[in-house]
């Protein structure tokens, strides 16, 4: 009896000891941003400019190619969270692809985000598996949609 507590003891000693995978496994929390490469561009679609006040935001249609978003409520440095946005979306990967992303300020937060009704504005991040075009963006409604910034990804293959 006592061998055998000692061998068991031993092997649940020893297993635990065997090193793991470093996978991670799917969690919850928006991707972790990546540098992109110097190998990589990063432009910026024709954006509409119709007039010098309309601001813009993606259009319905936008939505099945839409990945992941999120949307905060900070008033920081909004250069460093375009380009935090813009590195989330690379830091995707390639399952799903993530080679567009949109950022801007006032964006109307979508009713079921985080259990939440919706409707109130946030500063959002929206990411896509495909380039965004001038022809995927409408104009918002005054005041929302300020300080935009779309992205395109594209690295060599």
């Amino acid at each position: 009896m006592i061998a055998s507590t000692f061998l068991l003891t031993a092997f649940a000693a020893f297993a635990t000891a065997i090193p793991t995978s470093n996978v991670l496994s799917p969690r919850a929390g928006g991707p972790a941003a990546k540098p992109i490469p110097t190998t990589c561009t990063v432009s910026s679609p024709a954006y509409p400019t119709d007039t010098a006040d309309a601001t813009y935001q993606p259009a319905d249609s936008t939505k099945d190619a839409l990945v992941y978003y999120a949307y905060y409520s900070l008033d920081t440095d909004k250069t460093q969270l375009q380009k935090q946005c813009l590195e989330q979306c690379y830091g995707l990967g390639v399952t799903p692809p993530c080679v567009a992303a949109y950022w801007a300020d006032n964006l109307v937060v979508p009713a079921g985000y985080y259990g939440g009704a919706g409707g109130n504005l946030a500063t959002g991040c929206l990411m896509y598996n495909r380039t965004l075009e001038t022809t995927d963006f409408v104009k918002a409604t005054d005041g929302h949609a300020t300080d935009a910034y779309v992205g395109d990804i594209k690295c060599p293959s």
